[in-house]
């Protein structure tokens, strides 16, 4: 089944590794590329705050409105009960931990900018984006930084239930997804280099 076939997008045939049930996972490269090709700071801001926490869209929308969610003093993010409506989510809350250093003034750019756009308006604007990076738009969507982001710490051997718990994930099952992902040796080398500037520990 053709994921967007109302704009021609085909999965990327020399990247079949890179997919997770049909949603595309970057590589640091590719995501400094799309980075470079978003026109507006603001969309680089949500772009990087996306992928730095890890965070659904519906979360990142509902922070828009919720500055206190953030402890400056700490540096962490706590979504409460509220943050997210899933219905199959058994866990109410949580704390996004760690982040960058100077994670406070990417949120304080974030919260003077206009509300990020509609989920459906992102994932246009990713599709759109991608081709002047020079990556197939083809499975990028909301879950690609979320995604991305599960894939890296488990390619940079996060312990999965470390993850489970930041990320929000109910059981072990959805991190055995991220376990197949065929990095490069330079690639693994780039992700473990971005993660330590974010503030993990590996």
């Amino acid at each position: 089944m053709v994921k967007y076939p109302q704009s021609g997008y085909n999965k990327d045939s020399e990247a079949l590794h890179f997919y997770v049930k049909d949603v595309r996972i970057l590589t640091p490269k590719e995501y400094e590329a799309l980075k470079t090709a978003i026109p507006k700071d603001q969309h680089k801001t949500i772009l990087d705050i996306l992928l730095i926490t890890g965070m659904r869209y519906a979360e990142l929308l509902r922070l828009y409105d919720n500055s206190s969610w953030y402890n400056e003093k700490r540096n962490i993010i706590h979504l409460p009960e509220e943050a997210q409506k899933k219905h199959k989510r058994k866990q109410l809350e949580r704390t996004i931990h760690p982040l960058p250093s100077m994670f406070n003034y990417l949120l304080k750019d974030f919260w003077q900018a206009r509300k990020p756009p509609l989920e459906s308006t992102w994932n246009k604007n990713l599709q759109r984006w991608a081709i002047p990076a020079g990556i197939n738009p083809y499975g990028l969507s909301v879950k690609s930084s979320r995604k991305t982001l599960e894939s890296w710490l488990i390619a940079s051997g996060v312990v999965e239930s470390t993850v489970c718990l930041r990320q929000g994930h109910d059981s072990l099952t959805s991190m055995r997804h991220y376990q197949g992902l065929a990095f490069s040796d330079e690639e693994l080398r780039d992700i473990k280099k971005q993660l330590i500037a974010w503030g993990f520990s590996l």
